[in-house]
């Protein structure tokens, strides 16, 4: 995304864009070292990263991927999701949720939210449903249902999934995202509250989950090439079908920095966001999902504005050089998702859905930012 008073050929310059990068010189340091060391590929900083990472998410496991998407479509995979798997998925995420189901052969079963209170999976949809999976987005960070859906999962013999993507550092009742199901998938996107520009970090408690995700992610091999030059040896079998889904030795060399500060960078997006609630509470016609808490991650600061306007609101902001986006268009209403599962009517999510105004957050705003965003919907509503 572009800064402050950047521009790029063919891009607006936003004066107050939707997101921006913080990196610094300790990130371009690591990356400098790695590119010196003549090791470009899966060795001891990906491994070293996967241990940090495991570490602070509290799971035993943690497995580098090239993308969240691969890293996702592993979980799948280990975790059981082939074909004709019926897999219970809010249709309120991001495309990538659901697309490896459709790899893996499984159906894809889609479920409401639980309101504008809580843009979640409604709980009640897996008390409904007869899945044999469950996949929790927990959007914005917000992690609210996530013990309800664990209960009925395990009452019901229904395997739960994470998708921590919105969830970096988030914390509910004492639990960081991807503690509770079976495994749990972060995003390392360039959007994301830590990144790697690319890449995905696939984490579990489950030793035979890891034991085949390792397998799968880089060609089913028994030994990778770093081991073997490490043993001297060249020997090794084919155990499993799998991908070429390994991330860079320069990629985990910036996300072990990147996880140092994401405490520190989190802090700062909780006092963006709670100066937003608080001038947002004036404005009646504003509805803001979620009740605020100080475990989220706040990944994004999502905004709900009365049906009909938010076109009105958008050319708003873009008069005043404001970015804004817009999270999520349902999938179930895409094309392609309309070919594999018939026309779907999710009433409330699309209701939602179309009212939903996605605000800038990132730790390198001010509370000065927030306040002039905030005064264009004032003078609006």
């Amino acid at each position: 995304m572009t800064g402050e008073g950047e521009t790029r050929k063919g891009r607006k310059p936003w004066k107050i864009p939707l997101f921006d990068l913080s990196l610094g010189e300790e990130e371009k340091e690591a990356v400098a070292k790695v590119l010196s060391s003549g090791w470009l590929t899966l060795g001891d900083e990906t491994y070293a990263f996967e241990e940090e990472f495991a570490r602070y998410v509290g799971t035993r496991y943690a497995l580098f991927f090239s993308s969240g998407t691969a890293a996702l479509h592993v979980a799948y995979i280990a975790t059981g999701i082939g074909r004709r798997k019926k897999v219970l998925v809010p249709s309120y995420t991001f495309i990538s949720t659901v697309t490896p189901i459709i790899w893996c052969g499984g159906e894809i079963v889609f479920g409401e939210i639980e309101g504008e209170h809580n843009l979640n999976l409604s709980p009640e949809e897996v008390e409904r449903k007869d899945v044999d999976f469950v996949v929790f987005v927990p959007i914005a960070g917000f992690m609210d249902g996530i013990d309800e859906i664990k209960r009925l999962s395990e009452e019901k013999g229904i395997t739960l999934i994470e998708d921590c993507s919105h969830a970096h550092g988030s914390v509910y009742k004492g639990k960081r995202c991807g503690q509770f199901g079976k495994a749990g998938v972060y995003s390392l996107y360039s959007n994301k509250n830590i990144t790697t520009g690319e890449g995905g970090m696939l984490v579990t408690n489950d030793e035979e989950i890891y034991r085949r995700a390792k397998l799968l992610r880089s060609h089913g091999m028994t030994r990778l090439a770093y081991d073997r030059y490490l043993a001297g040896a060249g020997y090794y079998d084919i155990e499993e079908v799998g991908f070429n889904y390994r991330a860079t030795e320069m990629q985990a060399a910036l996300g072990r920095v990147q996880l140092k500060k994401l405490d520190f960078y989190n802090e700062k997006r909780r006092v963006l966001v709670k100066h937003y609630r608080e001038l947002l509470k004036k404005l009646s016609s504003v509805k803001i999902p979620f009740t605020e808490y100080k475990e989220s991650a706040n990944y994004i600061f999502p905004i709900l504005v009365p049906e009909g306007e938010r076109d009105k609101v958008v050319a708003a902001f873009v008069e005043k050089e404001i970015q804004t986006s817009w999270h999520y268009r349902p999938v179930h209403t895409f094309r392609v998702i309309r070919r594999i599962t018939g026309e779907i009517s999710l009433p409330l999510t699309e209701k939602i859905a179309f009212r939903e105004i996605t605000l800038p957050l990132y730790p390198g705003m001010d509370v000065q930012a927030v306040e002039e965003i905030v005064n264009v919907l004032q003078n609006l509503f």
